[in-house]
């Protein structure tokens, strides 16, 4: 080739783009598992606030006027950050027609910017302990009330992970424990647990627990963990793991989506970047935040 010329350049990133948003389509039923436990919100601006969170008040009878019960006012806003991912392409492999050993890449850009949300948000449940919800407590924590509930416990400590039978023994403590959750009225939301999270070394004791124990039945504990979702942002050497809803309008954790991935480049062979490092920049940048839902639809298994 030579000479790497603009309309080259421009050709070359057009291709880049159409194959960047090619694998972005293909990769994202393979890596999806984050919507499973989040709530996918769509953004204006670089923050939204979720003072509506919590629950709506349930239906009385009819007495003479509407009984104004508004949602509870809280204060939890989410400000939309800026991701990125880089690669630089040697203007010498571009000049010796090398550009396709590129193109796997440009596809790993894509599958990285999914993966990145998966990591966000898997990261954000596993650190529920340490970080705060809407109503100003940690997500998981043990005494906690929201508006006029009862106390709402979603950390259930104790023997439930060394054996098949400690783990089916807390999915039915976790099942108890989160059916009696109220809401913010005091009413019970008898919410029903339907997705597991767990640790890739969680991985087989959960699977081995709920196999049948006669041949053409069903472990009664498969009604409520209808997923398993393993996953490499859940501590790799813990042996907890979380039993979630994820069947209702607000999940456990929020995904808050600015600007999905965009494919980007710096393609001009005149620019003073190309000039002094002798290398073209493509790369994928995207906005998001991610924060939690409504505590009483996860229940953290912590093994003692």
């Amino acid at each position: 080739m030579g000479v790497v010329t603009s309309d080259l350049l421009a050709a070359l990133t057009t291709n880049y783009r159409v194959i960047f948003k090619k694998t972005l389509a293909e990769s994202a039923v393979s890596l999806e598992d984050y919507k499973a436990l989040a709530t996918i919100f769509t953004s204006g601006t670089d923050k939204e606030t979720y003072n509506w969170l919590g629950e709506h008040p349930s239906m009385e009878e009819w007495k003479d006027n509407r009984q104004l019960r508004g949602l509870r006012d809280w204060d939890y806003t989410l400000t939309n950050k800026s991701y990125e991912a880089t690669i630089q392409v040697d203007r010498e492999t571009l000049e010796d027609d090398k550009y396709n050993m590129y193109m796997p890449r440009i596809q790993g850009l894509a599958r990285a910017s999914l993966r990145s949300f998966n990591e966000k948000v898997f990261t954000q449940l596993d650190d529920g302990e340490s970080l705060a919800c809407f109503d100003s407590g940690y997500f998981f924590a043990d005494t906690r009330t929201i508006g006029a509930s009862a106390n709402i416990d979603n950390i259930l400590a104790g023997n439930y992970s060394d054996s098949a039978a400690e783990i089916r023994a807390g999915i039915k403590a976790a099942v108890k424990q989160m059916r009696a959750f109220q809401d913010d009225w005091g009413k019970p939301m008898n919410l029903m647990p339907d997705t597991v999270v767990c640790s890739p070394e969680m991985e087989i004791p959960l699977k081995d627990a709920l196999l049948p124990g006669v041949a053409g039945t069903k472990r009664p504990e498969l009604e409520y963990v209808k997923k398993i979702i393993v996953s490499p942002w859940i501590d790799a050497d813990t042996d907890d793991w979380f039993l979630l809803c994820t069947t209702g309008e607000v999940k456990p954790v929020i995904f808050q989506l600015r600007k999905a991935p965009e494919f980007n480049s710096l393609d001009d062979p005149k620019s003073s970047y190309v000039f002094l490092k002798k290398k073209f920049l493509f790369g994928v940048d995207a906005r998001f935040e991610v924060g939690f839902g409504d505590p009483r639809t996860a229940i953290l298994m912590h093994n003692t």
